[in-house]
């Protein structure tokens, strides 16, 4: 239903396109993320993270950017970020494959959206291929027309070239008649600099650090947000 004058609620639905981040907001993989890339500076750069230190430092960036920070902080010469590409994308892939991180919650509300006929898509600093297999396998890859993830961008987040190149490919010219769902503080400053509607979706950083950031918390995705006043 059309907000009217009368009611002067703005939900969802009244939108002409909702974005959604990935890693942490559609995918409940943050712990996975976290853990994987601790590991992975543990083992391969000789640098010992925190969680932390990942959730203040490091949560919400690209993939790209996340290693190229590790490195920095390594005391040996432990190579190129893009030796570790593969190998996160590879590692990414085989922890998820023993869980099903997008959630039917999740999946309720993209269809509801989808069905409202409100345009949609991903905007991620993660890989094509972690994120088109995850959708894809959750059924809802079709749903989105646009996919913007980390080789679509020249600056990640808190930039805000992914977000305007996804509503560009859209054809959404009123980036105040967007929504974009994220989870970090890089994703809400993306947001906010696009001039878009932002959705914070709790887990990654404390509610404290978000209510920083974010006008909108919500504990997750599920058709709940459908009933969310926008407008206030």
């Amino acid at each position: 239903m059309r907000a009217t004058a009368a009611t002067a609620i703005l939900t969802l639905e009244d939108l002409d396109g909702v974005l959604f981040d990935f890693n942490g907001t559609l995918s409940d993989d943050e712990p996975i993320l976290r853990d994987l890339f601790i590991e992975l500076a543990a083992d391969h750069c000789q640098v010992e993270l925190t969680d932390a230190q990942y959730r203040h430092a490091l949560a919400g960036r690209s993939d790209r950017e996340i290693m190229a920070d590790i490195l920095a902080l390594s005391p040996i010469d432990a190579g190129p970020v893009e030796k570790y590409l593969p190998l996160i994308d590879a590692e990414y892939s085989a922890r998820i494959d023993r869980e099903e991180t997008i959630r039917p919650a999740t999946r309720e509300l993209v269809c509801a959206l989808h069905a409202a006929g409100v345009k949609l898509g991903v905007v991620t600093g993660a890989s094509r291929l972690q994120v088109l297999p995850a959708l894809e396998r959750a059924g809802l890859l079709e749903l989105f027309e646009v996919v913007v993830t980390d080789e679509d961008v020249v600056h990640g987040k808190p930039n805000p070239e992914g977000f305007q190149r996804a509503a560009a490919f859209l054809g959404l010219e009123n980036p105040a008649r967007i929504a974009a769902f994220e989870d970090s503080v890089p994703g809400l400053g993306a947001v906010e600099a696009a001039g878009m509607i932002a959705i914070c979706v709790e887990g990654t950083h404390p509610r404290e650090v978000l209510e920083q950031h974010a006008r909108i918390i919500v504990p997750r995705l599920s058709t709940d947000c459908l009933k969310i006043d926008l407008g206030h």
